[in-house]
């Protein structure tokens, strides 16, 4: 999945995301809630998962669209369709998403400029 993303040898390694977004959910509520586990493929999954009841996506049509698609393909395999939570993006005072190739081509961005 990372074929796609600009300055890939740029990304942490998993292990090391892996130990940050876990200290970031135990910060937030009881980590026994979740289940944190590298994606390959689009549905990542989520297609075959039978207790899954929903999916938090970006505002990225295409991440939207995605998720209708893996709805189908858990209908198609006689699963539940799960509710699909669309998160607005963060932007920077340009107007454009905040987002980690951004970070890793140098740009900065001050907390007060983001727009929520």
């Amino acid at each position: 999945m990372l074929e796609y993303k600009s300055d890939k040898k740029l990304i942490q390694p998993y292990a090391e995301r892996y130990g940050e977004l876990e200290k970031f959910i135990q910060s937030e509520f009881d980590i026994n809630r979740s289940s944190i586990f590298p994606i390959e493929t689009t549905e990542g999954g989520a297609d075959k998962m039978k207790d899954l009841d929903a999916l938090i996506v970006s505002d990225e049509i295409g991440v939207v669209q995605n998720a209708f698609d893996i709805n189908q393909m858990r209908m198609d395999n006689g699963l539940k369709r799960f509710h699909i939570i669309v998160i607005p993006r963060v932007r920077t005072k340009d107007g454009r998403p905040l987002s980690s190739s951004r970070i890793r081509r140098g740009e900065t961005f001050h907390e007060n400029e983001l727009i929520y």
